[in-house]
């Protein structure tokens, strides 16, 4: 089971990883305004950008209105604008990140397939953010979602955040339900009646 599941979290977070590094490429393709030509040949010049990113945002296309667009957009910060400009520092956050992750599964998530598969998504995220900072200072975003109710416009996000958002949301109801499950065998046993029997 535990060997099983290394090849589980190492292909989930190498396929999560770069599916984000592919959609990147994909939303500078057809979303900045220096996109466009032969893909092949964009993604050879794309894929050898380090410490520089000539790349602007070009028009938004709407997917579902007015709920979601794409729209191209770059941050050198995490979201909400935080850490803004230190591109650097959140690097080297993130590859201790990657670390923790690695420790963290290894030594409590190694034999549940659930939190594998968990925290299999929180490392492609965070793998993909990180390729991003080290090799052109800053992430490329592109996912664009209004709240028209609230009128509130989430920070436009990527693959690698959308990842490590579903990874975390699974570990917490993870820790939600093993906590329940905790405390109902805590009160089985309190009420157990077979323990005061001859």
């Amino acid at each position: 089971m535990a060997s099983r599941n290394v090849r589980v979290f190492i292909a989930l977070a190498v396929i999560a990883a770069v599916a984000d590094q592919a959609t990147k490429l994909l939303a500078t393709y057809y979303l900045s305004i220096q996109g466009g030509g032969e893909l092949l040949r964009f993604a050879a010049r794309y894929f050898t950008h380090f410490w520089e990113f000539p790349y602007s945002a070009g028009s938004p296309h709407v997917v579902w209105s007015p709920w979601i667009k794409l729209s191209f957009t770059t941050n050198t910060g995490m979201a909400w604008g935080m850490l803004h400009g230190h591109s650097l520092l959140l690097s080297f956050i993130s590859l201790v990140l990657v670390a923790v992750i690695c420790i963290i599964w290894w030594r409590y998530g190694s034999r549940s397939v659930f939190l594998t598969v968990s925290l299999g998504l929180i490392l492609g995220g965070a793998l993909g953010n990180m390729i991003d900072r080290f090799r052109l200072r800053e992430v490329v975003d592109f996912v664009d979602v209004l709240i028209p109710g609230f009128n509130y416009d989430f920070p436009v996000f990527n693959l690698a955040d959308a990842c490590a958002s579903v990874g975390t949301l699974l570990v917490a109801v993870f820790l939600i339900v093993s906590d329940v499950r905790q405390l109902r065998r805590r009160r089985t046993k309190r009420y157990d009646l077979t323990d005061y029997l001859p």
